[in-house]
């Protein structure tokens, strides 16, 4: 019988095991994805590395659609980056078809060297002051993991190794990990801890950025936001001016920069005022994306947008399943690089969060797996998000989004 293997996403993803290791020396074999020798390198030519970028963003958009389907009128906010880098640390120990899905779902078109190698290089050009990622490893001390499984997720992803008994006192450690890795805003993760489960991937990515133009007294106005519900809510908006507008034939929206350079607020309004967001968002294409963000142009805005903060959860495995990772959660697992026990993804689980005021944006996702102000003020065009959008936090240096969520409600 297999063995499962439990984790978090804030993502939490729990892993499988690669065969093809020795139970002997508790060492992989020598033909482990992992040890191959590029990947150790972790380089990618420039044109290669934006080639998969692209292919990656395929997979981001494929999540985002599959939650917007999925939540009906509810505030949504998540992080694939957060889902990814979880499930890349399992991918490093899967073999076989297994690996195949993986790669294949998170990055397709690449092969797994170049799409394991792809996981290493972008969790290295994300993090500044703006935004941190942390990992850990929490392994049952009656599984038996493979030293060189654990000595890679450690060099490449700064991962965090704690062996202990999965009892309520792991659970404690577990949540406290992550409470403390998002400066409290998931306080916790799990619930409870499976005997049976051998091993927990837990990926936290954390991202308190700063307004580039601060908001001055003046510029913040009460008002009413027309809900997704059909309701008016009483809610806190923020006037600037802005530089940056994006548009496609079905919305626009505009980038406002962080103060690190780096990151940058997206708003995403529909032209249709009656399309339900969360169903826009579910026909949303990584095509449809790229267009947006390739449309950037200097314009001068007009912006008001609401304060809000949002809360989000969601278990992955039938979203996974449904996008070609289908042999990880069941029998035909095969993660044999990771431990001597047959081993299966039992749980992903992500929770996130968000909160955008005068001062900034809060955000940050967990996700486990088990196994100036001055304008000219002509032609200003108007975006008044008062109603239902979308949004994104986004590196400018890419063009990926780090968080993407919608807006049905300010309440």
């Amino acid at each position: 019988m297999k063995k499962l293997v439990g984790g978090f996403l804030s993502a939490m993803l729990l892993a499988s095991l690669l065969t093809g290791c020795s139970a002997k020396t508790k060492t992989c074999s020598a033909n482990a994805l992992f040890k191959s020798k590029n990947v150790q390198a972790a380089t990618l030519e420039q044109e290669t590395d934006e080639e998969y970028r692209r292919a990656y963003s395929e997979f981001v958009f494929g999540v985002m659609q599959n939650c917007a389907e999925s939540s009906g009128k509810q505030n949504i906010v998540i992080s694939p980056d957060s889902l990814f880098f979880a499930l890349e640390m399992a991918a490093a120990g899967a073999d076989g078809s297994t690996l195949d899905q993986m790669t294949g779902t998170m990055v397709p078109g690449a092969s797994n060297e170049d799409g394991l190698l792809f996981g290493v290089n972008h969790y290295n050009e994300l993090q500044n002051e703006s935004l941190t990622i942390a990992n850990s490893m929490w392994i049952n001390e009656e599984s038996q993991v493979y030293e060189d499984y654990v000595e890679y997720v450690k060099n490449n992803f700064d991962a965090d190794v704690t062996y202990t008994a999965f009892d309520d006192e792991a659970v404690k450690a577990i949540n406290s990990w992550v409470k403390d890795e998002t400066d409290g805003m998931i306080p916790s993760i799990i619930r409870d801890l499976d005997p049976d489960e051998r091993l927990m991937l837990i990926n936290a990515i954390t991202f308190v950025g700063t307004w580039n133009q601060v908001y001055q007294p003046q510029m913040i106005t009460e008002g009413t936001f027309h809900s997704g519900f059909g309701t008016e809510e009483d809610c806190t908006y923020l006037n600037s001016y802005e530089k940056w507008f994006v548009c496609n034939d079905d919305c626009i929206g505009f980038i406002k920069d962080y103060n690190d350079d780096k990151y940058a607020f997206m708003a995403i309004l529909p032209d249709d005022e009656n399309v339900d967001i969360n169903e826009f968002m579910a026909q949303m294409t990584a095509d449809d994306y790229w267009t947006l963000w390739d449309s950037m142009e200097r314009k001068t805005l007009a912006v008001k947008m609401p304060e809000f903060k949002s809360e989000y959860e969601k278990p992955f495995i039938d979203t996974l399943m449904q996008m070609g990772m289908t042999d990880a959660f069941g029998p035909n697992a095969d993660f044999s690089n990771i431990s001597v026990e047959d081993t299966y993804i039992s749980s992903v689980y992500q929770k996130a969060y968000i909160e955008v005021t005068r001062d900034g944006t809060k955000a940050a996702a967990a996700t486990a797996v088990a196994t100036s102000q001055s304008a000219s003020v002509s032609q200003v065009i108007y975006i008044d998000l008062v109603r239902p959008f979308a949004y994104a936090i986004v590196d400018k240096d890419t063009g990926l989004p780090v968080f993407l969520g919608t807006v049905e409600s300010v309440k």
